[in-house]
């Protein structure tokens, strides 16, 4: 068993709060923390990713769309489709990210 404190998890190198929480094998988990105002620039990725929004309110872009999304939603994002984040609230989001690196 291992057990990630997220205080102590690895911080990954971007203009935002965002630390690696599991990363082994075909699969990784990132916790994103977005205070107001602050976002992920849009970007596609060689793999799928499922986000889960934990708290808060957000923007996410889908290649040309944008739609609000709140705590308790998860969104399933094929490989290769342009996506970003905004935080367009006064609190903060925190989003669960599930890459799905190998689907073999």
């Amino acid at each position: 068993m291992n057990i990630i404190k997220l205080e102590s998890a690895p911080k990954v190198p971007v203009p935002f709060d965002a630390r690696i929480m599991h990363s082994e094998g075909p699969i990784e988990v990132i916790h994103i923390l977005l205070q107001p105002g602050e976002g992920v620039p849009p970007h596609d990725n060689p793999f799928d990713v499922l986000f889960y929004v934990l708290e808060g309110q957000g923007e996410l872009t889908i290649e040309d769309q944008v739609q609000q999304v709140d705590a308790d939603r998860l969104i399933a994002i094929p490989t290769g489709t342009q996506r970003g984040w905004k935080n367009t609230g006064s609190a903060p989001v925190r989003l669960l990210v599930v890459k799905l690196l190998d689907k073999n």
